[in-house]
């Protein structure tokens, strides 16, 4: 019976078992294996990517959850010795690099990012001839630059784009001489400068808001506005409010002649360097002696390019402003032989402390008597044509670039 009975057990179990495989076979196609022959956790892993198109049971029926499992990574130690380095050492280390190298370590680590956006590796950036967005400006201007030149650039602004709304309090140096930017977004980047000392827009556009938003820099001493377009009677009221300032060009600037008449009778008492060449025939010998009456601390006058000019103005220039120390009236052809420049009237009023010319530029004048006695004196002190440009507000010079109103700014990147 007993032998019987085991038998019976064992076909049981053959037909269990085979039954069994034949049902997992039925169900290979689902992702789900027998335990006998197989690794389930091999298998079940490599079964997702050996058969994509299965359909898992619901909770993940048949598979080893735990084998999906992300192994952790293991903590790996830095035995860089730079990283032990203080900040203080690694700023020291920093200010010796361009400003391309050090974009590309704040790319580093966020100890790097943060040492290299510092605000005394970014007191100065030097950047002509580039072409940028109005929100690359806006972060550059954020990082606290105080000498900034864009010069030549092209400024671009996309659309649905909103204009500038950060502050720039620390900013006092700015050229942005021959720069393509809109007059709108002009007038936005000049609207959040407050303390600017140096400001050059040469050839922009420019409009009363512009000239509005520059009155409000009571503390700017340079203003550089030559060959700009839009200057008007409103715009100038603010220009002539700048009682601090020193420095003015104006030079073949669009206005009309209403416009100029009201600037050069409304003329800063305090400026000391003027360039208001370039008008021809609309400045008169009138609107000469009423400034040199006005501005008797001027220290170098550019009327270049003034055919209205003739030498009686002249020589009232000469009488008033005894502080005079450059004068330019280069192509100014109705100045024929000032009496103040006289030989003879040089040297008693040398003697005398009365002048102090030193430097007259008059390029395009037929070599006179006068000139020709100045230039071949060796007692006289006196440089005829030494220079073919005006500096007066004009940050950069032509012959070195790399400064921003004689302050060194290497051009980066």
């Amino acid at each position: 019976m007993e032998d019987l009975q085991e038998s019976t057990l064992k076909k049981v179990e053959v037909t269990d078992s085979t039954s069994s495989s034949s049902f997992f076979e039925g169900c290979k196609d689902l992702g789900v294996y027998t335990l006998e022959n197989t690794r389930i956790s091999k298998q079940s892993k490599r079964s997702r990517y050996l058969y994509p198109d299965t359909k898992i049971w619901p909770m993940g029926y048949g598979l080893n959850t735990y084998a999906y499992k992300r192994k952790q990574k293991k903590s790996q130690m830095s035995n860089d010795d730079f990283d032990t380095l203080p900040e203080e050492i690694v700023l020291k280390i920093f200010q010796m690099m361009d400003k391309r190298t050090l974009l590309k370590c704040a790319f580093v680590c966020q100890k790097w990012r943060r040492i290299s956006y510092d605000e005394s590796l970014w007191q100065c950036l030097n950047i002509p001839s580039r072409r940028m967005s109005i929100l690359t400006l806006e972060n550059l201007l954020a990082r606290n630059i105080k000498y900034f030149s864009a010069s030549h650039s092209n400024f671009y602004i996309f659309e649905n784009q909103c204009l500038f709304k950060t502050q720039f309090p620390k900013l006092q140096y700015l050229d942005l001489s021959s720069v393509f930017i809109h007059v709108n977004t002009l007038g936005s980047l000049l609207s959040q400068c407050s303390n600017l000392i140096k400001l050059s827009l040469e050839n922009c556009s420019l409009d009363s808001s512009c000239c509005q938003y520059i009155g409000k820099n009571t503390n700017l001493k340079v203003l550089n506005l030559a060959s700009t377009v839009g200057l008007d009677r409103n715009g100038l009221e603010h220009i002539v409010s700048l009682q601090n300032l020193e420095e003015l060009n104006v030079s073949w600037a669009e206005m009309e002649d209403e416009n100029l008449h009201y600037l050069i009778a409304n003329m800063i008492p305090n400026i000391k360097r003027l360039n208001i060449s370039g008008f021809l025939k609309r400045l008169a010998d009138f609107d000469l002696s009423r400034l040199s009456s006005r501005c008797v601390k001027l220290i170098e006058l550019d009327i270049s390019d003034s055919l209205a000019i003739t030498a009686s103005s002249l020589d009232k220039v000469l009488e008033t402003n005894h502080e005079l120390k450059v004068l330019s009236i280069n192509r100014c052809y109705n100045i024929d032989q000032p009496r103040l420049l006289n030989l003879t009237e040089l040297n008693r009023r040398r003697n005398n402390c009365i002048m102090k010319l030193y430097v007259v530029n008059c390029m395009g004048l037929q070599p006179g008597r006068i000139l020709t006695d100045i230039a071949y004196n060796p007692d006289l002190i006196l440089d005829i044509n030494p220079g073919v440009f005006s500096g007066i507000s004009r940050p950069k010079l032509a012959h070195n670039e790399n400064t921003i109103w004689e302050i060194p700014a290497i051009v980066d990147c």
